[in-house]
């Protein structure tokens, strides 16, 4: 209470005596004042469970402003508030510091949960710093509480999803991904990963938010949403007048459009999912990043891969494929023609440009023609099994959208040769069978090959159920 009356006697004060100023005082005053500039956060601020239960014991070490004045600590139920219609918070807690000291505090939490504890310094001028956050546990002793009741590889992907998010999930100020664990302190932004790899996680929760629908764990699931989604827009950055997510949490870093439409697809699913518009509005700032800016007629068409700081020339199926994708998710989830027209012209553009029409499969990416840049020129014709799968999951989705037999006929024809070149025998001696299995290689770059594959198993179940 004695911190809290200062900051009330300090704010009337200043009521009482900046009126009295003219201009000029007012700004003499602002540049002779050691307390009117920001406040830098706390450091080293780290959160521990002990050995008893309902207990964190919170380290920090406090900013070198020599205005600092307190520091106020916060903490939360993540599932509990998350759930609410405004954030909640069970109190806060003021304390008087000095600067540079190392300081504890052990915090009393009600119950057994999972809590994410927060730090702001504060200044004599009541300015605050930004929070630094951590989400952890207490101890907890365990007894026996019912088991869930899983379907089999549901328990197993709840079970690996949840030791990779204890892991590698909001260890830093930003709550996002870590790029690393263990975390060895060193490497840019306290070692967070770079979108790609914030990309990949937001991948594996909205997949698990859709799996874990009517679950015993779709709340579980459900109760992260804010907290996942301030995660990944800490990346979506305002650079020279564009609005995309950038591979670090600020302007002026290089910044892809494949890397964007990743997060493009996953916030259409999640909007599928959950129908709340903030989802479908990050949706929508990807797909005009991609075509106001990725596409043009450059190679005669196609979404280049890298934008900022220096923009590609070539065209990539790492961007157009998935594209095409986006577009027919966006159709579906909005009904709106501009997107399966734009879906369908990137379909296009990678079967008459980009595929290798003697297996159906992809090259990499194709130059500007040298005399005319227009035109296509030179193919760079890796083979990478994602380049593969996402033009197939286009063309399942185009036949769901348009019936039209071709996108079909072209499933399948991408499909075999998908297997052929990335599948290889195994033989299972406790099943006595031999049968295909991935082999090794880029493990991203299969689990995207494979969702072309699972879009064609949709299709094929049904004609299966309606011919027998």
């Amino acid at each position: 209470m004695k911190a809290i009356f200062k900051l009330l006697i300090l704010n009337f004060l200043t009521l009482f005596i900046f009126p009295s100023c003219s201009d000029d005082d007012k700004s003499k005053s602002e540049l002779n004042d050691p307390i009117s500039g920001n406040i830098s956060p706390v450091g080293s601020f780290a959160v521990e469970a002990t050995n008893n239960e309902n207990e964190l014991l919170v380290k920090w070490t406090n900013p070198s402003n020599r205005d600092v004045d307190m520091v106020e600590l916060s903490y939360r139920d993540v599932e509990a508030s998350l759930s609410r219609a405004t954030d909640f918070s069970p109190g806060h807690i003021i304390i008087q510091v000095e600067r540079d000291v190392t300081q504890e505090y052990m915090l009393k939490v009600p119950y057994f949960a999972t809590y994410e504890v927060s730090a702001v310094a504060i200044s004599k001028a009541g300015k605050r710093s930004v929070p630094e956050s951590r989400v952890v546990m207490p101890y907890h002793e365990k007894v026996d509480e019912p088991e869930l009741k899983l379907p089999e590889m549901l328990d197993r992907a709840h079970s690996y999803m949840t030791s990779v998010i204890g892991y590698y999930f909001g260890k830093s100020s930003r709550s996002c991904w870590r790029s690393n664990y263990p975390y060895d302190g060193k490497g840019y932004w306290d070692g967070d990963a770079l979108v790609w790899g914030q990309g990949g996680g937001l991948s594996a929760f909205v997949a698990m938010r859709d799996a874990t629908k009517e679950s015993e764990v779709e709340n579980l699931y459900g109760a992260m949403d804010d907290m996942m989604f301030k995660g990944i827009q800490y990346f979506c950055q305002l650079d020279r007048g564009i609005l995309a997510y950038s591979c670090y949490p600020a302007a002026g870093n290089e910044r892809f459009y494949d890397d964007n439409v990743w997060i493009g697809l996953d916030m259409v699913d999640w909007y599928t999912e959950t129908k709340e518009m903030r989802y479908l509005t990050q949706a929508k700032v990807v797909w005009r990043y991609l075509i106001d800016h990725g596409w043009d007629e450059t190679c005669g068409g196609g979404v280049h891969w890298r934008e900022l700081n220096e923009h590609t020339t070539s065209k990539h199926s790492c961007s157009t494929g998935p594209t095409a994708v986006m577009g027919c998710k966006m159709y579906l989830a909005t009904q709106e023609q501009e997107y399966l027209d734009w879906a369908i012209k990137c379909y296009d553009y990678m079967l008459d440009v980009l595929q290798d029409k003697s297996d159906h499969l992809f090259y990499d990416n194709v130059r500007p023609n040298k005399d005319d840049p227009n035109l296509p020129g030179d193919l760079e014709k890796n083979k990478y099994s994602y380049n593969s799968g996402q033009p197939l999951q286009a063309a399942c989705l185009l036949y769901k959208i348009t019936g039209e037999q071709k996108y079909l006929d072209e499933a399948y024809a991408i499909a075999e040769s998908c297997h052929k070149k990335w599948f290889m025998p195994y033989r299972s001696k406790e099943l006595n069978l031999t049968f295909n299995i991935l082999a090794p290689g880029h493990a991203w770059f299969n689990t995207i090959m494979c969702r072309g594959f699972f879009e064609l198993y949709t299709i094929v179940a049904v004609i299966r159920v309606t011919t027998c």
